[in-house]
């Protein structure tokens, strides 16, 4: 995997110019991990930002059990955990890859020096925030939900899009049910005609 056509693929950057697109590559690296594997944990400090560009991740926090509370699931092209970083404080969470994959890593310093004014790239920051606060406000939901199905509803009425990069087992894990769970509440919603079935995607019935 070349960093330069990494970097070109990214539209957080689509808008720099050639001159910009090298002074980038020189302050970043590309880190290649294998399935299973961390990339950061809870209360671990980051002077790098992260993008994930390739593979899939979960970010996490455990609970006094040790068992594992997905966040969220992100596929590329994510910043992951940038408001942390941005804020130089610990990980509030745990992030591993569900694949294999690669990480770019740009220097936080030299990236706010050279970049962090620019419109653009502020901009595209601010609004992987905001999806952030959008995520933030589901697992919320999510949690505070009074069952299962009122949690696979919620969960199909904002994500249309996102369920078809996820597979059963990583949306089970977000909702923090078992798959077998979410499969089976699946089909009392689809025989209740609350959710629609179209293939191998699901849609909630607004009927």
């Amino acid at each position: 995997m070349k960093l330069s056509e990494v970097l070109k693929k990214i539209e957080f950057f689509s808008h720099l110019d050639d001159h910009e697109l090298l002074e980038l590559e020189n302050i970043s690296s590309l880190s290649k991990y294998v399935k299973d594997q961390s990339v950061f944990t809870q209360g671990d400090n980051n002077t790098h930002l992260l993008i994930l560009v390739d593979g899939s991740v979960n970010v996490y926090k455990s609970d006094d059990k040790g068992n594992q509370i997905i966040i969220g699931t992100f596929k590329p092209y994510s910043f992951i955990a940038e408001a942390a970083t941005l804020n130089k404080i610990p990980f509030p969470s745990s992030c591993i890859f569900t694949s294999a994959g690669y990480i770019l890593k740009i220097d936080l310093i030299k990236f706010e020096k050279m970049f962090l004014l620019k419109y653009r790239v502020s901009y595209e920051i601010i609004k992987s925030l905001l999806s952030k606060i959008d995520l933030l406000q589901q697992n919320i939901h999510f949690n505070l939900a009074s069952n299962s199905k009122d949690k696979i509803l919620y969960f199909y009425s904002k994500n249309e899009d996102l369920q078809t990069k996820l597979k059963q087992y990583e949306i089970a894990s977000i909702l923090n049910i078992t798959p077998e769970t979410l499969s089976r509440n699946t089909n009392k919603l689809i025989k209740e005609k609350k959710l629609i079935r179209i293939g191998s995607l699901y849609k909630v019935n607004k009927n």
